[in-house]
């Protein structure tokens, strides 16, 4: 074994053991006979050691990295294809072969036509262009040190990290060449020192000193980020609250000045209500007729936040703001006071929006009352499929806001409007095919509601949706089924274990396997039968999460299937489930032909001891 089958098998091992099912996703390797194939057409001679790189794995279909920052593993096949893509970027070297991607951004590239393989990053975007390795080997010997110590981890949210101080000294043991990275351990201050940061609240003069940056020029670069440090400073305070030790009211009096003065205006309107103090009320009423839109959002926020119920009526006039911000602000400040007055005006209003951003937030706020009166405005919008708005291609959006609303508002009009939902038209269809998330949202606000409603034709009609819809139609109901809790939604994902798409039988299983019901067991059981090899890897993944005897036995069954990556799924399930019955056939996947498999089998084993 070269030293570099050793450290890529030592790679390998780490990620049995830490990260299966990335693992799962490595592919089997090559032979050098179909290497040869792959590249006769190719004009240059691969190295040596990517001969043994492809006949280790070709590429890896999973999400994650192989080694840190670089999360695509290529497949010989799409190297080449990636190769010829770049052949056409001017500053791309003929000989540089494409191995490893970071996010599209940055690539390992080798040097073909070596004994040894050089590894150049290549980031096109910047330009830049160096060698960090002479070989694969001192890659993956530095990656596999890396991985063993604990120098690259696994974090709280599953992904691998990396200790960088550390990845250097290892870095540096196997010849890297490239540029290394500063480590600082000092934090990034993303403000220049100021008088505002600097202002020391034991001083006497400290009130003195904030008023002076709450009140600097912004059109000075400095004198903004004083404003802003100042107001933040502000905040602080409040937080902790301390104001009234440095005196509340000739703060908020220097926030007012900020208004008059025009100096730093919308940042003091929306910090007026951040501080609480109801003394800002007059000036933030004043600041509903400022010039800028901004001003007026922040001021309407910032009453909100107050909770002052005798701004309600000034608020209800910014629905007719010449600003679409602004009218957006005003209904989500009205849906906040919950004031019924501003029902009517809302309703009014509603009906004369042509702008979607703002239909959506009347709407919300519609539905924050629940009051009958809307029902019928809420539907002839709906109805109207958006022809009234000037952004009628963003109508998806909005009638997500409208079904919402009419859901909050229990009464046959919106039951019906709700049926509509699960009976879309042609021309809902193919906004659907555009708007996919949008539709699943308002299936399952429909679903939702009418099973709250105990509505008794629903699981028929679900039924049907399922069975006989158009795809799109299919799969949106599915999704939209994942999210809802109630147990009658299990026999429904049962009936997508039979549909002739194989990627609807994978959903409709992995969305089994998380609700871990007994009564999928036999139907999941039928599905290790499946033709397709991924809807039984997936199948072995979610009668993993259900622990009944029946799972046992037909798992250890999968260890015999023809496909490796369904018996190393079924291997790694059994030794979660450490069942006696299982170390026998175990033992005998200790001499399988693949070697992920061999592995997992000797680390379920492991787990008996």
């Amino acid at each position: 074994m070269s030293l570099l089958t050793e450290a890529l098998d030592r790679i390998e091992t780490w990620f049995v053991r830490n990260q299966p099912k990335f693992a799962l996703g490595l592919q089997p390797g090559l032979t050098r006979a179909e290497i040869n194939e792959i590249v006769k057409d190719f004009q240059f001679q691969l190295p040596q050691e990517l001969y043994e790189f492809y006949e280790w794995h070709n590429g890896c279909n999973s999400y994650g990295d192989l080694i840190p920052d670089y999360d695509k593993f290529f497949s010989l096949q799409y190297a080449l294809t990636n190769y010829e893509s770049w052949l056409s970027w001017e500053r791309w070297n003929p000989h540089w072969f494409p191995i490893l991607d970071g996010n599209g951004d940055f690539r390992y590239a080798i040097v073909v036509g070596e004994e040894t393989a050089p590894i150049w990053h290549i980031d096109p975007e910047c330009g830049i262009e160096e060698i960090r390795w002479d070989s694969l080997t001192d890659l993956f010997n530095a990656a596999a040190e890396c991985y063993e110590t604990g120098t690259y981890y696994i974090d709280e949210e599953g992904y691998i990290q990396e200790d960088e101080q550390r990845v250097i000294e290892i870095q540096r043991k196997y010849n890297y060449r490239g540029t290394e990275q500063v480590i600082s351990n000092q934090p990034l201050d993303p403000y220049p020192p100021t008088v505002a940061s600097q202002i020391n609240l034991s001083e006497p003069d400290a009130l003195e000193q904030l008023t002076q940056a709450l009140n600097a020029d912004p059109l000075n670069s400095d004198g903004r980020i004083q404003q802003v440090m100042a107001a933040n400073t502000l905040e602080n305070l409040a937080n902790l609250g301390l104001f009234e030790e440095v005196g509340a009211q000739p703060l908020v009096t220097a926030l007012q000045n900020m208004i008059h003065d025009g100096a730093g205006h919308a940042l003091a309107a929306k910090k007026l209500g951040e501080l609480g103090d109801k003394r800002a009320i007059e000036t933030l009423l004043q600041a509903l007729n400022d010039n800028s839109s901004e001003v007026r959002v922040n001021a309407i926020d910032a009453l909100a936040k107050l909770g002052d119920l005798r701004v309600v009526d000034r608020i209800i006039q910014c629905l007719q703001d010449s600003d679409f911000f602004v009218r957006v602000a005003a209904a989500r400040a009205l849906a906040q006071f919950k004031d019924i007055k501003a029902i009517e005006p809302l309703i009014e209003a509603l009906k004369i929006e042509n702008q979607s951003t703002a239909c959506s937030a009347i709407a919300t706020a519609l539905g924050h009352f629940a009051d009958a009166r809307a029902i019928e405005p809420l539907i002839e919008i709906l109805h109207s499929q958006g022809r009234n708005l000037r952004d009628s291609f963003s109508f998806q959006h909005v009638k997500v806001c409208l079904i919402e609303a009419l859901s909050k508002i229990e009464d046959d009009r919106t039951t019906n409007a709700l049926l509509e939902v699960l009976a879309p038209g042609e021309d809902d269809l193919q906004r659907n095919r555009h708007n996919w998330q949008q539709s699943q949202q308002t299936i399952r606000i429909a679903v939702e509601t009418l099973l709250k409603r105990q509505h008794p034709n629903l699981i028929t009609i679900l039924t049907d949706l399922l069975q006989n819809a158009e795809r799109h139609m299919r799969y949106d109901t599915l999704f939209a089924l994942e999210k809802i809790p109630d147990a009658m939604v299990v026999d429904l994902l049962i009936l997508g274990l039979s549909d002739e798409d194989a990627n609807f039988r994978l959903s409709a299983i992995s969305y089994l396997g998380e609700r871990q019901d007994v009564k999928s067991i036999e139907p999941l059981i039928g599905t290790l039968k499946d033709m397709n090899a991924e809807v039984r890897m997936e199948a072995v993944q979610a009668l993993e999460k259900i622990n009944d005897e029946r799972v046992v036995d037909a798992l250890i069954q999968k260890l015999n299937d023809e496909e490796s990556n369904v018996r190393a799924c079924a291997v790694l399930a059994l030794g979660n489930f450490r069942n006696s019955k299982a170390i026998e056939p175990l033992n005998r996947c200790l001499q399988d032909e693949n070697s992920i498999v061999r592995k997992m089998a000797q680390e379920a084993l492991n787990k008996f001891v």
